[in-house]
């Protein structure tokens, strides 16, 4: 009986600190946190995170101009440089120096720095020319940013006429938003629905500028 109170108690403890831990973050959302960086790239993140996968609703094609938005270690904006090609380009933007420097010793590993252009910075006030943008994507990123409606403003500012926006959440992420509710702000924005992939556990969304 005393086993069974102990684990009864760990997996209360367990569901009180997920909740507790969710809650504070939609109060206040956040990036990342760069000590828990290791866990962008657990085997057991990969089993429903492998980059090419989680790429293939978005259309890369070569010579696109991709905004990895929250590129985080980089664990995508390698897959992105590849299927853009050497006409196109990649803009790895993350707010934390010490990602983007794992994200462009990734990128140089892999010999494709030469498409990659690392910036650090917010999401409100891109370092990108208007209208200079194909596809933006946000992997594990629109629940981290404060305030949508500048988020996609902003995104406005530098997709082209007809340009994408990219959105997968997955629900392991203490601040996951369930679709609707990133559809719905979206919307609001003047965002034209493209589809919907996966499920409830991990998704992703496109959408076109008008």
């Amino acid at each position: 009986m005393g086993i069974l109170n102990a684990l009864s108690f760990g997996v209360g403890l367990l569901t009180g600190t997920q909740i507790g831990l969710r809650a504070a973050w939609q109060r206040a959302p956040r990036p990342h946190p760069r000590v828990l960086a290791g866990i962008l790239e657990h085997p057991l993140r990969l089993k429903y995170r492998d980059p090419a996968q989680t790429l293939g609703p978005f259309g890369l094609a070569e010579g696109m101009s991709v905004l990895d938005l929250g590129c985080g270690t980089g664990l995508f904006t390698g897959e992105m440089a590849g299927q853009v090609g050497a006409s196109g380009v990649v803009y790895a933007v993350d707010i934390q120096s010490a990602l983007l420097e794992q994200a462009r010793r990734r990128t140089d590993d892999a010999g494709l720095s030469a498409r990659v252009r690392f910036h650090q910075s917010g999401a409100y006030r891109l370092p990108l020319l208007a209208e200079s943008v194909d596809i933006a994507i946000l992997i594990a990123t629109f629940s981290e940013i404060p305030n949508a409606m500048l988020l996609l403003e902003e995104l406005r500012r530098v997709l082209k006429p007809g340009g994408r926006i990219g959105i997968s959440e997955e629900m392991p992420h203490p601040g996951y938003l369930p679709a609707p509710v990133v559809r719905k702000r979206l919307a609001e924005a003047g965002f034209r629905y493209g589809g919907q992939q996966g499920n409830a556990f991990c998704y992703s969304l496109l959408y076109f500028r008008e």
